[in-house]
């Protein structure tokens, strides 16, 4: 069989990406190297729904915070027919439903309040303004990344409050909420599946090779044959077309005895190490971190550094278990950090996409229908359900921590 599309990588891009071939009528072929889909970065992230709130301090003229915003643009207006798609957005704002795929968690902003440092007072002022804009955006007129730039005066004036402020943060609720990262990557998955989408898992991908108009996807074990072909892992992005992808280390904590009331936070410092965050689950489980960081061998270090800081604040917080989440970004050599999305024709029908971020997924996947395309995907379609899995999902690296230890 010659395949309109075939799509190599099981992760949330290629998930996304394989949905919206499909539900425009191509036959499409999902390979995948490992024995379950989402089993890499999709599985060790921290199951966090950015709404470019926390990328109010990159200096990057916002562009982080754009192409987020953008995300949850077309994550509202593609992604909204699924039952379980559970986020609408109000005149006031990002509201959550019923039970699905976003939990009615937000994550709660913590700066540090260095009054003596009038840069880092001027940046989250800047920042706090920001994230109150997202949060109380009126989604049914406007799309979020218009007119985000916010007035010298606005900013004086949220300045001289942090400065009268006597507290050891400044705090402000976002609109970033928790994902159920599993729930969401099934839905789009079936629906992927019952309009056609065919998925091989254990098959590693060694080469592409063009034949006339089509290419040739060969693997360790045999080959396939299609008309096009999309590479949504990075390493194989790198060895393939040798782009520089950038990995990047998270530590994570697994940890209970939370109380129920705790809020899911996030703290800013201008010193980066400083920074933690928390976001906790059903049942006093969470998961504690704090930043990426560059070099392997500072993990250990570093994750206890975030453990001690985490028991300051909860000295009855009980550490099950620690993993390492991974960050592959696609970064130029000036470049530290990369969080956007970069899709690439890499020559006729041959195509890449590396994601920064895993809420870029619902802004990826429908640009790159309209790169290939020249046209928008559809916003509706016939939804079925329940057809039998014959696939595996991973579960999240948190998740069988905790189920292992129940």
């Amino acid at each position: 069989m010659v395949y309109d599309w075939i799509v190599i990588g099981g992760g949330i891009s290629g998930i996304t990406t394989a949905e919206i071939l499909t539900r425009e009528g191509h036959s499409v072929l999902l390979l995948e190297k490992n024995n379950s889909l989402a089993s890499e970065t999709s599985k060790v992230f921290h199951e966090w729904l950015h709404t470019g709130s926390l990328f109010t301090l990159v200096p990057d003229n916002y562009l982080t915070t754009r192409y987020l915003l953008g995300a949850i643009d077309d994550l509202l207006k593609y992604y909204n027919q699924f039952d379980r798609m559970n986020l609408r957005g109000t005149e006031l704002g990002l509201k959550v439903s019923e039970d699905g795929w976003f939990n009615n968690n937000n994550i709660h902003f913590h700066y540090r309040n260095r009054r003596i440092n009038p840069i880092w007072t001027t940046h989250i002022s800047r920042s706090i303004k920001m994230v109150n804009f997202i949060k109380r955006h009126d989604w049914l007129r406007r799309t979020a990344g218009m007119n985000i730039e916010i007035s010298k005066r606005e900013i004086l004036k949220e300045f001289s409050s942090i400065i009268s402020d006597s507290g050891k943060f400044v705090k402000v609720e976002s609109a970033d909420l928790t994902i159920n990262s599993r729930v969401l990557i099934s839905d789009i998955l079936n629906q992927a599946k019952s309009n056609g989408l065919e998925i091989i898992l254990n098959t590693k991908v060694q080469t592409l090779l063009k034949e006339g108009k089509k290419v040739k996807v060969k693997t360790s074990e045999t080959e396939y044959l299609c008309k096009n072909v999309v590479v949504c892992t990075p390493d194989l992005v790198s060895k393939l077309f040798k782009k520089k992808i950038k990995i990047s280390y998270a530590p994570i904590a697994v940890v209970e005895g939370i109380p129920d009331e705790t809020e899911s936070f996030v703290e800013l410092d201008f010193h980066t190490k400083n920074c933690i965050n928390l976001l906790t689950k059903e049942g006093g489980f969470g998961q504690a971190g704090g930043i990426s960081i560059a070099k392997k061998d500072l993990v250990d270090p570093y994750i206890q550094y975030v453990i001690k800081e985490h028991k300051k604040r909860n000295p009855s917080l009980k550490v099950i278990d620690q993993y390492v989440g991974l960050k592959k970004e696609m970064v130029s050599d000036y470049q530290e950090r990369n969080y956007l999305y970069h899709i690439t024709e890499q020559e006729n029908n041959i195509w890449s996409l590396v994601l920064g971020k895993f809420t870029l997924a619902f802004s990826s996947a429908p640009e790159f229908y309209r790169r290939v395309y020249k046209k928008n995907p559809s916003t509706c379609f016939d939804e079925q359900k329940d057809l039998e899995q014959d696939y595996r999902i991973s579960e999240t690296s948190w998740q069988e921590i905790v189920t292992k230890g129940a």
